[in-house]
């Protein structure tokens, strides 16, 4: 087991790539602490994780609040022992024309998708410092990487979130600490759901892999950056887009 003795927290793990990455950490022994908005959501993936043997712990925590982060980490740290892996998963999604972009849905993609990885990053890196060991991973997206049209406000926080995770393991990589970020195009969660069967077979036909990706593909990339094969791995955005941003960039 890869990560056996190791305790990771998830943000926005109550589904989708998130959840995926919660369930494959606990599978190779980590200690799991799932984290979203929806406390039903968050029961049901604890139970899922609970199946690998793993201690689980479910906390609801809105990631757009300092306090509210610092409270999750101080939580996974008394009832867990330590924090060794924090994955910056959590996100909102809006694909809004820029001229109908209002400031609150600008606000909210922003304090969500890159406030947020500060907020927790903030909360947890102290005692990752003082233990010489820690991973961070951030998952963002490949609008970070190509700021299609129509996502001002997520290529702007993603791009963001690409420049913090990259001065964070510059800062810290001589502490002990890794960030890295992984970068997914479109895949198969239940985000989804903004967008028609024809827009999605669509931008599947202009994948170069010619299909979707899958959460659990996500979750293996982010296994490698928790894992000590990845010690020597820092500032890093890795595209996972099935040759997408290669293609259409």
């Amino acid at each position: 087991m890869r990560l056996l003795g190791k305790t990771a927290l998830v943000t926005g793990s109550s589904s989708g790539i998130g959840r995926a990455i919660a369930l494959r950490f606990a599978r190779e022994g980590a200690d799991v602490v799932i984290n979203g908005r929806d406390e039903a959501k968050i029961a049901s993936v604890v139970t899922e994780a609970q199946a690998s043997g793993r201690r689980v712990l479910g906390i609801r925590a809105n990631v757009g609040s300092l306090a509210e982060c610092r409270s999750m980490v101080e939580r996974a740290q008394s009832e867990l022992g330590h924090l060794d892996i924090l994955v910056c998963n959590a996100g909102v999604f809006h694909h809004t024309p820029f001229l109908k972009l209002s400031e609150e849905e600008w606000d909210e993609v922003l304090t969500i998708d890159l406030k947020g990885i500060f907020n927790c990053v903030r909360a947890a890196i102290a005692q990752m410092v003082d233990r010489k060991l820690g991973r961070i991973i951030a998952v963002t997206a490949t609008s970070g990487v190509v700021a299609p049209a129509q996502m001002a406000h997520i290529a702007a926080a993603k791009t963001g979130a690409h420049g913090l995770m990259k001065s964070i393991a510059a800062e810290f990589a001589s502490s002990g600490v890794t960030a890295n970020v992984i970068a997914p195009g479109l895949v198969d969660t239940p985000i989804l759901g903004n967008f028609s069967e024809q827009a999605l077979q669509e931008f599947a036909r202009r994948v170069p892999i010619g299909r979707i990706g899958r959460p659990e593909e996500i979750a293996e990339a982010a296994l490698y950056f928790a894992s000590e094969e990845a010690a020597y791995v820092t500032g890093q955005v890795l595209n996972m887009s099935g040759g997408a941003v290669i293609a259409n960039g």
